[in-house]
Order: structure tokens, then C-alpha cells, then sequence
């Protein structure tokens, strides 16, 4: 029986549960604000009478289960929502339960990248899964909210997934947002924003921010894309991602950066989008706007292409860029050859533009940090191939160079193609974290991708140490303190491996460690 039914006012909890961190990355690091949350929650407060929200991101609360449970007693929730990364989905499920358990009738809800493709997998092994909101949150989760309380038929709500007895059902699919501007600002004054990257290293009192949704590219890995971009049904159910781009107006972004500098005393950002510098114009007029309001100490991270990039120094927007606070890229190298970038779907990225892009940033605007990120495990892998792409990256002379595992993140190309053909040996989500080979290459076990990986992200150091050793003396404060920050966390990961060991509690993996994750002292509190 729903409860929920002619409330007049009723409680909504959305909740980050505890989780795993990252042994390279201090917890202070690890945990970035999850904006779908206060996105949804400030949207739902405009358009919904009588509602009350409440966001409890446990994460850089240091909250435990112990704490999340009694946190949930306490407030009584008539609807309960979780949505994460797929690697926490347990967590997510094991909050559900929990608000079940607490009360039987609360309404319980998931969104996200995960739940959104695998809808039939989570609500048949989830059973105190009630409703998953497809894709984009917000509207879906207003009309479905509005319909269960006003007793409707919630067969006819676009975007979700229920259960009808023993079979799952997954209505027509709702269009995407075509005016961002039309969205609210984020609940930010629901967030525990002081809590950030209080003391980071990499992200210092950072807050994540988002200028656009969706990609006009179709790398066949990414699981951003799949969650963003539109998609169309056949007769058969198949869905498939359609490419889009929507962007938010230089005018309304400013709106959020201002709030964020001057009310929150905010000054780093995390651009979330896969490709922040797409739009030219775009990127020219917010900087130039950025400029112009002198917002001192303001920098940024963000997700670039280097094709882009070098479009953008031609075009003279770069400097601005960098006038404006960009400090630090990540810039997706991926693999050396345009052979291989056409295998992971980047085919319209030449194999050089890494090299020229980090090459010029170094030269002209050191002031800016290059990480990049490279896959490892293609289908077509092989020892000289990874030997190569180690080369590769060691001659673009980047700051950092993280190696992943290819992973087929579900709703990707690459996940129905791995599925299909039957490559995915690890079917535990949790284990989808992009540094566990889930799969093998034509030539390579999983085992042996393992091996490479880690024996490729040692060599990028050792093969050129001149230049590693360099930037522990850099004059630029920001690479100085990650080079001293990066190498002591490495450091510290391998001592306590080692004692672990001793103790007899695992097996010493040395290097290997820093890809394993490590519990929080608080998870069970």
C-alpha cells in the first residue's frame, strides 16, 4: 500500500553512502560534491508543493553505516533516493535496504549511469528497489514523485523502471532538457560545502561545476556519454545513444561561479564534463567574462582535448584560458596509434595532438599541469603494443600519466559488443573501477593486463627520472606539491601493504597496492 498517497507535505532523503577510497588520494581528495544531487533537489524544491529535502553525503561527513541509520531514523523519509558511481551500486543497494528496513513503506528510488542501463538486473536483485529514474534526473523525478502522490498511473511516466509483479517494467523514454538554462542553480545550501577538499592536494576547497551535458564524440568506453546523451528505442527494446551537446549560457554560468567565489569562498573548480573546451565561443566569452570580474586565486581542473587545445592557442584563446584560472588538464591521450584510437571509438583524434598539445602547454604556459590519462587491455593488445603506448606517453612529458584497464562500463558500445561476444570474465560490478582488467585482449589474459599496466605506470617515472625529479623543485607551487604529494602517497601505500603483510592479514603486492581500495576507518560506524 503506498503511504505516500495525498500527502500534503512529505520528506525526501537523498543520500551519498559510505564508501571505499582511493589509497593514492587522500580522503580529503577523494570526495568531490556529487552534483546530480543538489541538481535534482533544487529543481524538485521549485516544482513540487510541500516538500522537504534533505541531502546526507556521507562521504566527507565521515559518516558511517551506524550514523547513516540512525541519520535516517531520525528524519523518516517517505521517499528515500540513492545514485553513484557503478562501483558503489552495493552501497547504494545496501542504503535502500536500509531505509526498508527502518520503514517498510518508504518509497525507495535509484538513479544514475548504472540503474539507468541495467534496470532489469538491479530491480530483480535488488528487491527493496522500488522505482529507477532513467538518464537525466530532474524532470523524471518530479513526475514521478507528483504521480505517486497524487495515486496516478506511473506506467505512463517517462524514464523509469519498476517492478509489475515478477516483470520489470521500463517506460517510453522522456526527451532531454534542450534549454539548461531552464534548470535552477544547485541546492548548494543543502551540501556541506565546507567539507570539500578541506585540506586536498590535488583539488584544494574544490566544488565541482558543470557547463554542458552530453558529447558530440562517441568514444565507445565512455560511460559519461551513455548517461548524458540522448537515446532512442526500437520495437525491440534496444536503445540506442545518440551523440548530443547541450551547454549552459556563459551568462547563467557566471551566475553559479559567482555564488560559489563570493558566498562560499570557493576557489577551484572541477569541470565534470568530458570535454570542457569544445565550444570556442563558449570558452572564449566565459573566460573573457571570468577575466573581467579579477576573481583572484580562482583556478580550475577540467576534462580537455588536445586537438582543442591547439585549435584554441591559434585562436588566441588560450591565453585566456590560462589567464582565467585553467591550472590544471587532463587531457585524454588514450593510445598512440590512430589505428588503436579508431578501435576505442576516438576517431576523429590525431594520434600526435597529444605530443604538440603537452609539448606547447610545457613551453609556453608551464604554469598549467598536464595530467593524461591512457587505456590499457584494447581488444588488439599485445606486450610491444603496451611497450609503445609507454613510449608514447613518456614523450609527451606530462606531470602524470594514469594507465586504466579498458573497461565496459554498461550502456557503452563496448559493453554490448563485450557482452555479445562474451569478453567480460569479472561480473562484479564493484570490481568495474578502471584498475581491474574485467576482460582480456585477443593476446593478453586479464592477469597479464594486470601485470603491464602497472609495469607501464612504473616505467613512465623510471624512463625519464630527470624530468620526474624536476618537478619536485618546480617553481610553479601547484606541480611542486602534487610531485611531493603523488610520491609520498605511493610511499605510504607500499608501507603499509608491507606491515599488512607482516601481520599476515594479505599478501605484499608493493606497487600493485595503489589500485586496491581501502576501507575508511569510519565505514562501519
Amino acid at each position: 500500500m503506498n503511504m505516500f498517497i495525498g500527502k500534503d507535505r512529505f520528506k525526501l532523503m537523498l543520500v551519498r553512502p559510505p564508501g571505499h577510497i582511493w589509497p593514492l588520494i587522500n580522503e580529503s581528495d577523494n570526495w568531490l560534491l556529487p552534483l546530480g544531487l543538489p541538481s535534482i533537489a533544487a529543481y524538485l524544491r521549485r516544482e513540487i508543493r510541500g516538500i522537504d529535502i534533505q541531502i546526507v553525503d556521507c562521504l566527507p561527513n565521515q559518516m558511517g553505516w551506524k550514523s547513516l541509520e540512525r541519520t535516517i531514523a531520525e528524519y523518516r523519509p517517505d521517499v528515500f533516493g540513492v545514485g553513484d558511481l557503478l562501483i558503489y551500486m552495493y552501497e547504494g543497494m545496501r542504503a535502500i535496504s536500509l531505509a526498508k528496513k527502518i520503514n517498510p513503506n518508504t518509497i525507495t528510488i535509484a538513479g544514475g549511469h548504472v540503474y539507468s542501463h541495467i534496470p532489469e538486473y538491479s530491480l530483480k536483485n535488488f528487491k527493496d528497489l522500488d522505482y529507477i529514474v532513467r538518464y537525466e534526473g530532474e524532470e523524471t523525478t518530479c513526475e514521478l514523485l507528483k504521480t505517486l502522490r497524487d495515486g496516478g498511473d506511473v506506467s505512463l511516466v517517462k524514464s523509469i523502471a519498476y517492478r509489475d509483479g515478477d516483470r520489470v517494467v521500463c517506460t517510453k523514454l522522456r526527451n532531454l532538457i534542450a534549454d539548461l538554462d531552464s534548470l535552477p542553480m544547485p541546492a548548494y545550501d543543502l551540501m556541506p560545502i565546507d567539507k570539500y577538499a578541506p585540506y586536498g592536494r590535488l583539488y584544494h576547497r574544490a566544488i565541482t561545476i558543470q557547463g554542458s551535458r552530453g558529447c558530440p564524440y562517441s568514444c565507445n568506453y565512455c560511460a559519461w556519454t551513455a548517461l548524458e546523451c540522448g537515446h532512442q528505442e526500437d520495437s525491440s527494446g534496444k536503445i540506442t545513444m545518440i551523440p548530443s551537446f547541450r551547454q549552459r549560457s556563459v551568462g547563467r554560468m557566471l551566475e553559479d561561479i559567482g555564488l560559489l567565489y563570493h558566498n562560499y569562498g570557493i576557489r577551484y573548480l572541477f569541470w565534470v564534463e568530458g570535454t570542457w573546451n569544445y565550444d570556442n565561443q563558449w570558452v572564449d566569452e566565459l573566460c573573457s567574462e571570468i577575466i573581467k570580474r579579477n576573481y583572484k586565486g580562482l583556478g580550475w581542473w577540467a576534462f580537455v582535448r588536445a586537438d582543442k587545445i591547439l585549435e584554441q592557442e591559434k585562436l588566441g584563446i588560450l591565453p585566456k584560458m590560462v589567464k582565467a584560472g585553467f591550472k590544471h588538464a587532463l587531457i585524454g591521450g588514450e593510445r598512440p596509434t590512430e589505428d588503436e584510437l579508431n578501435e576505442v571509438g576516438k576517431n576523429k583524434l590525431d594520434s600526435e595532438a597529444l605530443i604538440k598539445c603537452s609539448h606547447l602547454l610545457r613551453r609556453k604556459y608551464p604554469q598549467v599541469v598536464r595530467f593524461s590519462t591512457f587505456l590499457t587491455g584494447i581488444r588488439s593488445e599485445t606486450p610491444q603494443s603496451l611497450l609503445r603506448l609507454s613510449d608514447y606517453s613518456i614523450r609527451a612529458k606530462l606531470d602524470f600519466a594514469p594507465f586504466h584497464p579498458l573497461t565496459p562500463f554498461p550502456g557503452t558500445a563496448l559493453y554490448d559488443e563485450a557482452t555479445k561476444n562474451n569478453w567480460i570474465e569479472e561480473n562484479d560490478l564493484s570490481k568495474f573501477d578502471m584498475f581491474t582488467p574485467v576482460m582480456p585482449s585477443k593476446h593478453l589474459t586479464r592477469q597479464e593486463i594486470s601485470h603491464w599496466t602497472l609495469k607501464i605506470q612504473q616505467r613512465f617515472v623510471y624512463k625519464q627520472p630527470f624530468h620526474y625529479l624536476q618537478g619536485f623543485f618546480s617553481p610553479v607551487a601547484l606541480r611542486r606539491r602534487l610531485r611531493w604529494y603523488l610520491t609520498f602517497s605511493i610511499l605510504k601505500v607500499i608501507a603499509r601493504d608491507f606491515f599488512m603483510a607482516i601481520k599476515g592479514k594479505k599478501k605484499f603486492e608493493g606497487f600493485g597496492a595503489i589500485e586496491k581500495m581501502w576501507k575508511p576507518k569510519w565505514y562501519d560506524s
